[in-house]
């Protein structure tokens, strides 16, 4: 993570804090006319707002909208539906239904205003419109919105909107690349700040325009730029100091304080930083700003890194890591929304790296082979929150039931399988491999940069049937992530390989990995794991158990008819006896009658699905709609709560959205979250014959006794491999078992 990067996500979250406390909602301050009862229930919402209490300021507004509607208010109503917006723009989507768009809340509330002829409503409304847009990446359409507001603004003598508004416009010039217009923007901005009365919106905007100029030093075309740019954000914090002072305002002044100890960070000023960034802590400590609280012991930890002192700096690493874990479920309201430019991951995920990075480093130089593998464990837990924390923030709700706490170690559940952790750091990636006979450590001498996009390479190529252009990508993935760590797979017999992916690697088919004469398919076995922690690691039960077969053969909803899908059923009969819901009866309701009356072992989904990096755009086909992940979870869900959990849930012709490194978490977690022990799944879509053969193979050798799930699968794809129509790993390469091999 580079320290510009550092800046610019500190930044976005003060953007967002600022935001929670009234920052970007004008309407809130715009009650004036409301009736008493509902001006404070709008000054009610705000307070919840600030403290990101979102369902509370939702319920409240809600609650003000219906009393406004009833009366006939319409500027109320118009003020309700905005300040509404404003905080859907914010949260993720768990906080409203389906059909409670930003957008449309913003465009009725707009046409009220316009039909009122409150110009003065009708600006705070469209530097609403405005933020969203920005966020949408329509920037064009957002600077004419935010001028639309700084025209009535200064009409209105409001410099405080007319700064916000600016400051808005300069931000999307910034992000579009347009640095001329941005430094214009950014000048109005302080001339509108000048003029504003109020001390602490002053302290605030000004932290906000400095912001500003921290996103221009991200796309500043050469050196000398960027230091001006740095200067220019510096004076804007140093600015805010001094008024946040002025007027007492000690919450203002910890991020003041902080963005200036940032930018010293940024100027090798390292002592003086910390210096400050103490300061900041201390403010942010007394006022239980646990937002911030994270972000300055991140920055602490940051610099007693570089000023040498690793063991102080892995302490507030630490901390910082316990104070964001503490508020990560209010973290979903800054980075778990369609209008957030960045991600969770993006955001907060350096913190865990950076830490592990450390203990990896330390354990380095540590001799004593007990103390070592603790620090290896450690470094890899902490990657293994983050994992945990990201699947939450992908499924937009608390995990934490997901993950086993009680797993057991390699060698209790397999003596000769091997689990492989990748890391990948900023200027090398690490292995920790864990087998029988303990976790080793293995350092690859690449950046995480160039693996990943190796990994993207190998994916786009290896699923293009006509050309072999994957094989040099698959040698250089297979130098990097298996022949550094042949020697311990070979010493302790290893015959099975569970990858723990990361980033662009959770899309990528593992057995198709080459060195030069053969497949990684031709040497291990394989199976993946989103984490380890959500390994369900009890044997499995056997494939004789109740089995489901559902599946959708005929065109429906516009995609074409699977007709195969006969012929997996007709398979699976001979070895099984299914229960098979088939095209008719494959509907939502009659899934739920079944899994009422039964509690299935295996089960097999044999039709159309899309997994993408949204889980609310992730589904499976059914005849007469479509099933959800929520859908999934409340399908199969109540099997795990009797004691009788799914074994295996196979899904068949659905693959992950092509070029999104999210889109194998929605495949990866829909078992976990599910309740299920694995999943048989493809990265892409495979012909009908192919993957009937597959499925043929893997059940009948699924059934012998003593075959783990992942051998089944090496069983399937080397007949695959072997029939001359589907040799190439277009055919055979995409499918993948993920959770608990056994």
């Amino acid at each position: 993570m580079t320290i510009n990067t550092q800046i610019t996500n500190h930044a976005l979250s003060l953007l967002i804090r600022c935001a929670l406390v009234g920052l970007m909602l004008p309407a809130f301050a715009q009650a004036a006319g409301s009736s008493a009862d509902s001006s404070e229930l709008l000054k009610q919402a705000a307070a919840y707002q600030s403290k990101g209490q979102v369902n509370l300021a939702q319920n409240v507004l809600k609650q003000a909208l219906a009393q406004a509607q009833a009366a006939g208010d319409l500027r109320t109503e118009a003020q309700v539906k905005n300040n509404l917006a404003s905080l859907w723009i914010l949260a993720s989507r768990k906080y409203r239904a389906p059909t409670e768009e930003p957008d449309i809340y913003l465009l009725e509330s707009l046409k009220i205003a316009e039909g009122l002829g409150d110009k003065s409503l009708e600006s705070g409304i469209r530097a609403n419109l405005g933020n969203l847009l920005v966020g949408m990446g329509n920037y064009e359409d957002a600077v004419w919105n935010f001028k639309q507001a700084v025209d009535q603004a200064e009409k209105d003598g409001n410099q405080e909107l007319a700064a916000r508004c600016r400051i808005g416009m300069g931000t999307a010039a910034a992000f579009h690349g347009s640095m001329s217009l941005a430094e214009e923007f950014a000048g109005g901005a302080e001339m509108n700040i000048a003029k504003a009365k109020n001390g602490r919106d002053k302290a605030l905007l000004y932290i906000k325009l400095g912001d500003v100029y921290s996103r221009m030093m991200d796309n500043a075309s050469d050196r000398a730029q960027r230091g001006a740019y740095l200067v220019k954000g510096g004076v804007q914090y140093h600015k805010s100091v001094l008024e946040a002072r002025k007027v007492g305002d000690e919450e203002s002044q910890t991020y003041s304080i902080g963005f200036l100890a940032g930018l010293y960070e940024t100027e090798g000023r390292y002592a003086e930083a910390l210096q400050l960034s103490r300061e900041a802590l201390r403010l942010a400590q007394k006022h239980k700003l646990y937002d911030a609280m994270y972000q300055w012991q991140w920055l602490v930890g940051r610099l007693h890194n570089q000023l040498g002192d690793r063991d102080r700096a892995i302490d507030a690493y630490k901390t910082a890591l316990d104070n964001l874990t503490s508020i990560r479920g209010d973290l979903a309201i800054v980075y778990g929304n369609d209008n957030s430019p960045t991600t969770f991951r993006d955001s907060v995920g350096p913190l865990y790296y950076e830490l592990a990075d450390l203990l990896l480093s330390k354990a380095d130089g540590v001799n004593d082979e007990t103390a070592r593998t603790a620090l290896l464990v450690e470094a890899r837990d902490t990657v293994e929150s983050l994992k945990g924390a990201e699947l939450s923030d992908y499924f937009q709700d608390d995990c934490s039931n997901m993950v086993n706490a009680g797993a057991k170690s390699i060698g209790q559940m397999s003596p000769t399988a091997a689990i492989v952790y990748i890391i990948p750091l900023e200027s090398r990636v690490e292995l920790l491999v864990e087998t029988k006979s303990g976790l080793k450590k293995v350092t690859v001498d690449v950046s995480s940069r160039r693996l990943m996009d190796q990994a993207r390479l190998f994916r786009h190529h290896v699923e293009r049937r006509t050309t072999y252009f994957f094989k040099g990508h698959g040698e250089a993935l297979y130098a990097w992530l298996i022949e550094p760590i042949k020697k311990i797979l070979e010493a302790d017999g290893v015959d099975t390989l569970v990858f723990v992916p990361d980033g662009a690697l959770r899309n990528v088919p593992m057995t198709a990995l080459f060195d030069g004469k053969e497949y990684l398919l031709e040497q291990y076995a394989v199976g993946v794991a989103p984490g380890l922690s959500l390994i369900e690691s009890q044997k499995a039960t056997s494939p004789n158990s109740r089995f489901l077969f559902s599946g959708l053969a005929v065109e429906r909803h516009g995609f074409p008819g699977l007709p195969a899908v006969v012929q997996e059923s007709e398979l699976i009969s001979k070895s099984f006896a299914p229960t098979t819901l088939m095209d008719g009866t494959f509907l939502k309701g009659d899934l739920v009658d079944t899994f009422l009356r039964n509690d299935f072992r295996y089960v097999h989904i044999a039709s159309h699905g899309q997994f993408s990096g949204r889980a609310d755009s992730t589904f499976v086909l059914t005849y007469d709609g479509f099933l959800t992940l929520d859908d999934l979870e409340n399908l199969i869900r109540p099997s795990s709560y009797r004691g009788a959990p799914v074994e295996l849930l196979t899904l068949s012709a659905c693959q992950t959205a092509a070029g999104d490194d999210k889109a194998a978490l929605g495949l990866a977690g829909v078992a976990i979250k599910a309740g299920c022990r694995a999943a048989l799944a493809s990265l892409w879509f495979v012909s009908d014959q192919a993957s009937a053969l597959m499925v043929d193979e893997f059940y009948r050798a699924l059934a012998k006794p003593g075959t783990t799930k992942a051998t089944a699968l090496q069983h399937a794809q080397t007949v695959l491999r072997n029939d001359p129509r589907f040799r190439h790993p277009r055919y055979w390469a995409p499918y993948i078992m993920i959770g608990n091999w056994l």
